[in-house]
């Protein structure tokens, strides 16, 4: 059985992750490729170098809570991003442009885009990409061009082996479906616009992929950015493994209480974004199950795909972003033990 990990990032929840990688190492339950967003690639490489996967979590040490965030907020996290005091300094006692409006002025100045700058070093990246290239697990991450639209996929060189390298619907096999007299489900046989492939990992790449939004948009590494902005989840490409384990923070609906506060509404805000385009990617696998099953597609092109999905129960809570926790990483390690033994997964011996 080839099995694939698909691991969403999430900042204040890349514990959910490493608590899923260290039961899988218990469990030597070994992925044959792995893909990953946003802080999971650091999670991602620390446990590929057999390190403790929580190692470059942002705030391991700190407790939950609203002082967390505010501390956060105030200060930062030395080592992984600072406050852009200085650069707000700078930008207010700055003249404004002839052809600056005054509202655009003055809301550059004073509620810039810019609100904090990284500080991981180049040496930081580049131990990344060595880990994540060296690494004979397929490895996929990706990135984001916001004025293009389009995103990117890295991938090192035993993910190259096991993706395909060219889509399981061709256009114009697309087209003779479209134009067919059987009813089909268009959505799923359109032309699908091209990532361009698996590109290089590189220091430059891992770089691109954990620029916030926080981080502003005018230094962006060639112009792109994290790309959970864009795919949250990267599972798409994995049609090709028998067993998916799709490695979601959020839960899968909003469980308990409803929102009935500002706070609230926001984490219930951030939660739809970085959910609608999970939502459709794994809705597009399990379509094609389902099309499968009917007989509709067939080929050897095709295949169903297990998909097994270890999310939380319970909403993220607002001031929880940023602040990562020991308690999301023990609910994902045992998460992700009863996951494996209601698959009927044996564990081995040492490690009962």
């Amino acid at each position: 059985m080839r099995t694939a990990f698909a691991l969403a990032g999430l900042g204040g929840f890349n514990a959910h992750g490493a608590g899923f990688l260290a039961a899988a190492s218990k469990w030597d339950v070994r992925p044959d490729l792995v893909t990953a967003t946003s802080g999971q690639i650091l999670v991602l490489a620390d446990w590929l170098a057999g390190r403790d996967p929580r190692t470059h979590l942002i705030s391991p040490g700190r407790k939950p809570g609203p002082f967390a965030q505010l501390q956060t907020v105030m200060f930062g996290y030395p080592g992984v991003f600072r406050p852009a005091y200085g650069e707000a300094l700078a930008r207010l006692t700055s003249l404004p442009g002839k052809r600056e409006s005054l509202l655009n002025a003055l809301a550059d100045r004073l509620m810039p885009a810019q609100q904090y700058v990284p500080e991981r070093t180049d040496a930081d990246f580049q131990g990344a990409a060595d880990t994540l290239n060296n690494s004979a697990i397929g490895v996929v991450f990706n990135s984001y061009d916001p004025k293009a639209g389009a995103g990117f996929l890295y991938g090192n060189e035993a993910a190259r082996k096991l993706l395909p390298s060219e889509k399981a619907i061709p256009d114009a096999e697309a087209a003779r479906l479209r134009q067919s007299p059987h009813q089909h489900d268009m959505r799923y046989v359109s032309k699908v616009s091209s990532e361009g492939g698996l590109r290089e990992i590189t220091a430059e790449a891992v770089r691109s992929a954990l620029w916030l939004s926080l981080y502003g948009f005018h230094d962006m590494p060639a112009g792109r950015m994290d790309g959970a902005y864009h795919r949250s989840c990267i599972v798409s490409e994995l049609h090709v493994f028998d067993r998916v384990f799709a490695v979601r923070p959020l839960a899968n609906g909003w469980h308990g209480k409803e929102p009935t506060n500002w706070f609230e509404v926001q984490d219930w805000t951030y939660e739809m974004w970085f959910s609608v385009g999970y939502k459709a990617e794994v809705d597009a696998l399990k379509r094609i199950n389902d099309l499968i099953d009917a007989g509709i597609i067939t080929g050897d092109k095709f295949k169903e795909v297990e998909l097994v999905e270890i999310e939380p129960e319970t909403p993220a809570g607002y001031f929880h972003y940023f602040v990562e926790r020991n308690d999301v990483y023990d609910k994902a390690f045992r998460l992700a033990e009863d996951t494996f033994e209601s698959l009927g997964i044996t564990r081995p011996q040492q490690a009962a």
